[in-house]
């Protein structure tokens, strides 16, 4: 039988990023990288780029990318695909209730 790895978010180790903004890995190996972030509203993730595509899924909260629809809202449920080479900035708007995003990246 095959083991299940199974993670809890308030149980991880969390690293900040810039402030405001915090990471934990759900799962890392050769080729591919998964990481849980939380954002709190008004502040944004560091403006950065990967050679492979970027998964953003909403967990919870409003995420937004000004880069992305002008800048528009997306609420928990949305998905967004970042293609290769593609800058991008994840940020929580003001006033709303920050974020959390579950993103997966195939290169690291």
């Amino acid at each position: 039988m095959t083991s299940v790895t199974v993670k809890e978010s308030s149980s991880q180790t969390w690293e900040q990023v810039s402030e405001g903004v915090t990471r934990t890995s759900l799962r890392a190996e050769p080729g591919e990288k998964r990481v849980l972030i939380k954002i709190e509203a008004g502040r944004t993730y560091p403006q950065h780029s990967h050679a492979t595509p970027d998964e953003v899924f909403v967990v919870a909260g409003t995420y937004c990318d000004p880069g992305v629809e002008n800048g528009r809202e997306f609420p928990a449920g949305a998905y967004l695909y970042y293609p290769p080479g593609s800058e991008h900035r994840a940020s929580s708007p003001a006033g709303s209730e920050g974020c959390t995003i579950l993103v997966w990246n195939s290169g690291k």
